[in-house]
């Protein structure tokens, strides 16, 4: 929520923090997100929308919010307080799984610009704890309650790691009007090139503003617009979470079982190529071929592959294959191949587990 403010003084800051930028976890600030480069435009797009919601989690709105995303296949931020985090838990982690991005909107939605260094980072500090303890994976992003920030925040941000965004359409959801007049503020304001819309699910009047969202994807998709959400720099776009390839040791004439897993949220739906090369253990002779298109869904981290190993009745010592990660779409490998280690079947150690033998259902995700 914002402090009421004339028009002249709203424009005056937005100047303001344009010019003086505010200190990000990179080693060059980054200017502040009141005003965004030209986009270069996608094949057929009159620009990008990033929807952004603040002040949530609210047990009575966010997950209806949740649903008209969802049903309008539309990616969004949301910037949560930490103290509705503790209190709606459920709430929150239903955000992520419905694959939007999490990010940091200060523990008791304090303005900034009159806090301590101290305090911003407590405050920070306090809402990523909250977060992670409801199961989620927040960004690097964060949203200084009211666009408000001095010098001492500033630093306390930076040396927290968080990147600081702001908005360049600001819907006023939390001032005034009805439904249909919110989502006229939000299109009147939207401009060719990168636009970050400011909207609520955490105060009284965002049940008003929820109900705005559905005209806003329809009327600003048929003018043109894609919809985005925010890369790592708090701009219209997506992170690229870089995966890595976690294997366990695998028995002759099992599968062998590796995880896929990423390091952040991409906020969208990624894909890569899995394959199995030759080590010590041979393609074609140890273990089949194998090459396939594993798909981690938006809201999803981690996502298991089982590779079929043949078994053969020679006792022979441990032999290893690779795993390779090929084509990525949406990631970036963190590795260029991970070997994993083949145990013989007769040498393998044998555990007689009660009940009905375990049937692979393909890829398993969390």
């Amino acid at each position: 929520m914002h402090r009421p403010a004339p028009a002249f003084v709203r424009r005056l800051v937005a100047v303001l923090v344009t010019l003086l930028g505010v200190a990000t976890a990179s080693p060059a600030p980054a200017p502040a997100m009141t005003e965004l480069p030209t986009l270069h435009r996608d094949k057929g797009c009159k620009g990008q929308v990033a929807l952004t919601f603040d002040d949530g989690p609210s047990r009575r709105t966010t997950h209806r919010l949740v649903q008209v995303l969802r049903r309008n296949k539309v990616p969004a931020t949301f910037f949560m307080v930490g103290q509705r985090v503790q209190a709606y838990p459920r709430v929150a982690l239903e955000v992520e799984r419905a694959g939007f991005l999490v990010a940091n909107h200060s523990w008791a939605h304090r303005d900034m610009s009159k806090q301590s260094y101290p305090d911003v980072r407590s405050s920070l500090r306090a809402t990523r704890r909250a977060m992670e303890r409801a199961g989620l994976h927040p960004t690097g992003l964060m949203r200084p309650p009211y666009g408000a920030l001095a010098k001492p925040a500033r630093r306390a941000i930076r040396d927290a790691g968080y990147v600081p965004v702001l908005w360049t359409d600001d819907s006023l959801d939390w001032k005034d009007g009805s439904s249909q007049q919110i989502a006229a503020r939000i299109l009147a304001g939207l401009r060719p090139g990168r636009n970050i819309v400011l909207q609520h699910d955490g105060v009284n009047r965002s049940p008003i503003s929820v109900g705005a969202v559905d005209r806003v994807i329809r009327v600003a998709k048929r003018r043109g617009f894609c919809f985005t959400a925010l890369d790592e720099r708090g701009r219209p776009g997506f992170p690229t979470p870089r995966v890595r390839v976690v294997a366990k040791d695998a028995v002759e004439g099992t599968d062998a079982v590796v995880s896929l897993e990423l390091d952040q949220p991409a906020g969208r739906d990624t894909a890569v190529v899995v394959e199995a090369g030759s080590g010590t253990a041979s393609v074609g002779s140890d273990l089949p071929a194998f090459r396939a298109r594993v798909a981690v869904p938006a809201g999803s981290v981690k996502v298991e592959v089982r590779i079929p190993v043949s078994a053969d009745a020679v006792l022979e010592p441990n032999e290893t294959f690779t795993v390779h990660l090929r084509d990525p779409e949406g990631l970036e490998p963190a590795q260029e191949a991970t070997p994993v280690t083949l145990v013989d079947a007769a040498s393998a150690p044998r555990i007689d587990l009660p009940g009905p033998p375990f049937l692979p259902l393909g890829p398993k995700f969390s």
